[in-house]
């Protein structure tokens, strides 16, 4: 191993495994970032590359995607300024949305850098290390949360320790929904997305059949719809990867596939069914749609708040389709976009008016909504181009049968995930997502470098 590598191991190690905690008592003044475990360690991050600036590596197209993107977001900013310098809304002024979004978008590409450069200083087993460790945190942590559940003197008091430091924020009971080290189901959701597929990268196949058995347990425990849909294309992606070269079993598989679910679609019961429930998902997040199927409730109010948001989101980019309202300026707008019928939920009232106590700020609920909207056509096509090519790239190189085809497969995996993830999760906190895809650009940059086998 280079000796760049083994300074670095730690960190990097440390690093990865910080990405599954969200929740954290605020540290830095980094506005919705400062809960997150992975600003704590960051600092030491930027410090290791501070000692040795003249070292850094740069991706020249990567670089001037992102430099083109932020321009967007500046002119975005710009031309919009006489709004945000005088808008105020639940207390919150523009340009402090404009400053803490600022700081999230921004730190996206720097991360990816930093594990651009880390990859090619050799320690991509580190991040490789680093998922499996977080991913047995994660299950260890969820352990003590189901024995809260159930209330198992011992186990539920080392839970309820534990919630004090993982839950800063929200230490108090939050039902028979798993979240383990996140501060809530979804965002459990999400951190799996990144963990899952670099946990495979190293390792037997009883190993990799090992992580995918505690994934598919957690999905279910965490009850989350979108989590059910992201994971499972992941574990397509999965299969695709490990069997690609099994072409006789893909081929039987979609074949025995393919006829089973022409036999069912034959039914005329199970074909409308299918279509009915399957239009809802697609225009509501939910099968059941607006119905809520909870006896002597007949909407579903979280379905009519989503369908709000994203309504009002793509009536913004309408408005404004080439640089967008500005970065962080879609609570601001909110409350002009919405439609009458949209007051139905509760949850829109709050949204929509600044006397609510709470003072919640209305969610795009869909990150691709929400680049439409702040960021316009522009922006939101320059992002579109940091990840799809990558992404397309890897899963052509993705196998199971070496540690440079299992991590193409990590970044696929991972990359899908993030853009299907943008369909109900509208912020840019992602940071696996920034790691997949500095070690995408490394592997596009030395695709020797991790040729061997997996171990």
């Amino acid at each position: 191993m280079p000796v760049a590598a083994v300074r670095s191991a730690p960190l990097v190690i440390i690093l990865v495994v910080a990405t599954v905690f969200n929740d954290l008592m605020p540290l830095l003044p980094v506005g919705e970032l400062s809960k997150d475990g992975f600003v704590y360690v960051l600092p030491f991050a930027i410090l290791y590359f501070l000692r040795q600036p003249g070292q850094i590596a740069v991706p020249r197209v990567f670089f001037f995607l992102t430099l083109a993107f932020l321009v967007v977001v500046i002119l975005g900013v710009a031309i919009n300024f006489s709004e945000i310098a005088t808008t105020w809304y639940k207390g919150r002024s523009g340009m402090s949305r404009v400053i803490t979004q600022g700081m999230a978008v921004a730190l996206g590409p720097v991360v990816a850098l930093m594990f651009f450069n880390f990859a090619l200083r050799g320690t991509l087993p580190e991040i490789s290390r680093g998922a499996w460790i977080a991913l047995l945190v994660m299950s260890g942590v969820a352990v003590f949360e189901i024995a809260s559940w159930v209330g198992i003197p011992g186990l539920s008091h080392i839970h309820q320790a534990l919630s004090v430091i993982i839950h800063a924020e929200t230490s108090d009971f939050y039902g028979t929904r798993l979240r383990m080290t996140a501060f809530e189901a979804s965002w459990a959701a999400v951190m799996l997305t990144f963990i899952f597929p670099f946990a495979i990268t190293q390792g037997s196949g009883r190993r990799v059949a090992l992580v995918a058995g505690i994934v598919v347990v957690l999905i279910l425990l965490l009850q989350s719809r979108t989590a059910m849909l992201v994971i499972s294309v992941q574990m397509m992606l999965f299969l695709l990867g490990f069997f690609r070269h099994r072409k006789d079993f893909m081929v039987h598989a979609a074949t025995v596939g393919g006829l089973a679910v022409l036999t069912m679609m034959m039914i005329p019961s199970i074909q409308t069914s299918v279509l009915e429930k399957g239009g809802n998902l697609i225009r509501y997040g939910s099968m059941d749609g607006l119905i809520d199927p909870t006896p002597g409730v007949s909407e579903n109010v979280s379905n009519v708040t989503r369908l709000a948001a994203v309504r009002a989101g793509l009536s913004m980019f309408e408005e404004k389709p080439l640089l967008g309202v500005g970065l962080g300026q879609y609570g601001f707008h909110y409350p002009y976009h919405i439609r009458a019928e949209d007051l139905r939920s509760w949850e829109v009232q709050n949204y929509a008016t600044a006397a609510d106590t709470e003072n919640s700020w209305p969610p795009a609920y869909s990150l691709h909504v929400r680049m439409l909207a702040e960021t316009g056509s522009l922006g939101y096509l320059l992002w579109l181009a940091m990840i799809v090519p990558l992404l397309l790239r890897s899963l052509s190189q993705s196998t199971g049968a070496t540690y440079a085809g299992r991590l193409h497969l990590a970044v696929a995996m991972t990359l899908t995930g993030w853009l299907m993830l943008g369909a109900s999760i509208d912020s840019f906190r992602f940071f696996g997502g920034w790691i997949a895809l500095g070690v995408g650009l490394a592997l596009w940059r030395s695709p020797g470098k991790a040729s061997a086998r997996p171990t």
